[in-house]
């Protein structure tokens, strides 16, 4: 007496089977349930005979589409003394499903159910745009790629930067490795181009509505929007004569550069080391926004010119951490940068961060510029609460004015200062 496999097999592989069988093994290879139906279209006539056959009814010789209520073929297998589970018939006709093939299907199974487990669970650390980011990782699969598909280092990996996210901005700035270190349980967690570092800068791009950083001083830009240092060595900001007093080897290169008329760059790394509560900062420093201004400065005024700093643009993390510095000792910090919208849109950061109050750079100072050479002003308009006319006066003449052209006003006012 033939098995029950060997009679499956007499009835399925048959030509008259074929379609239908490769439609159940789609499923059965995708892990998804089998429908209640499969229907094909132009059905042939062998195609028609089995099925009825099966059924123990007449064949449909006129449908253009055939359809297999796979609830009625069990029903007619079980009358039959046969199996009717349909992985059960597949694995007669065509074996069981390879390991590999079921582990690849547990894979994709498993993050079936990953993202409406995370939802809540990152939840408990919200943070802004936190629906967002999740969404986006979801939809475009890049944490799946990250972590090689498996959803267990997919959720630590989620949870860890949902805790660092969390975190942001630090109330004090410190060092990426040291906030790696604490968060993620490695100092290099948050190197360029780990997996956290990609999800965690992702989720600061949304925050601060950017794009997401490829070039690494776009990614040191947006750590030290949140108070972390990416680079302790790169992008450091440019002094002369800051006048910084104290034992500490940062005044010491300070003095020795001074005393050679020499602007010197001071790295983040400098300014981090240095013991501030031993540092005695000058009573006022002047902030500029182009470094040609310290160039003419050390030319024509020597040791006589105040301290003076030059954020080069927006201020990097070096200039912050030293604005901040200066401003928490009660020094003064005068601040002049570009008459165009986004010079005093960074002009407005500085006051507002840093305590900062215009030098030069109010309406009296624009006007006083109108016989200078000038370019078109363009851009939207940003508000001058400082000087409330000055906005209002720039956007009726059209005129811009970077700094540089403002030279001879800025020396001379800096020469007077110092006498």
């Amino acid at each position: 007496m033939s098995s029950p496999q060997q009679r499956l097999r007499a009835i399925f592989d048959t030509k008259g089977w074929n379609r239908f069988i490769a439609k159940l093994e789609t499923y059965r290879g995708a892990g998804k349930p089998f429908p209640t139906a499969v229907t094909l279209p132009r059905p042939t006539d062998e195609e028609r005979l089995h099925h009825a056959r099966l059924l123990r009814q007449p064949v449909n010789h006129h449908s253009s589409t055939l359809r297999y209520d796979l609830a009625k073929l069990g029903a007619a297998l079980s009358l039959a003394q046969l199996p009717a589970d349909w992985n059960e018939i597949l694995t007669a006709l065509h074996g069981p499903v390879p390991d590999e093939k079921l582990a690849s299907l547990e894979k994709r199974l498993a993050w079936q159910h990953f993202w409406p487990q995370m939802t809540p669970l990152i939840g408990a650390h919200a943070f802004p745009h936190c629906d967002e980011w999740l969404e986006s990782l979801r939809r475009d699969g890049s944490l799946r790629r990250h972590c090689k598909g498996y959803t267990e280092i997919g959720m630590k990996m989620l949870l860890t930067a949902a805790r660092l996210l969390q975190a942001l901005p630090l109330v004090e700035e410190r060092p990426l490795t040291s906030v790696a270190a604490e968060f993620c349980g490695s100092s290099h967690a948050l190197d360029a181009a780990t997996p956290l570092s990609t999800l965690v800068l992702r989720g600061l791009a949304l925050r601060f509505e950017r794009p997401m950083p490829v070039r690494s001083d776009e990614r040191r830009d947006l750590w030290a929007a949140v108070g972390v240092i990416g680079d302790d060595l790169s992008a450091p900001v440019l002094t002369f004569n800051l006048g910084l007093r104290g034992e500490a080897s940062l005044c010491q290169l300070i003095a020795m550069t001074s005393a050679d008329l020499q602007p010197v760059h001071l790295t983040p790394r400098m300014l981090w080391a240095a013991d501030w509560s031993r540092i005695t900062s000058p009573p006022e420093v002047y902030v500029c926004e182009n470094p040609t201004i310290i160039s003419l400065a050390a030319s024509y005024l020597g040791l006589r010119c105040p301290p003076i700093i030059c954020v080069n643009g927006e201020p990097c993390h070096a200039a912050r951490h030293l604005m901040r510095r200066l401003r928490d000792a009660g020094c003064a910090l005068w601040y002049h940068g570009d008459f165009d919208w986004p010079g005093i849109a960074i002009a407005e950061r500085v006051f507002t961060e840093f305590g900062a109050k215009p030098w030069l750079f109010d309406l009296e100072s624009y006007q006083a510029a109108m016989p200078l050479e000038s370019r078109p002003l363009t851009g939207n308009p940003v508000s001058t609460p400082w000087s409330a006319a000055l906005s209002q006066a720039m956007h009726t003449h059209g005129k811009a004015y970077d700094e540089e052209r403002l030279a001879d006003f800025l020396i001379n006012a800096l020469s007077q200062r110092s006498e």
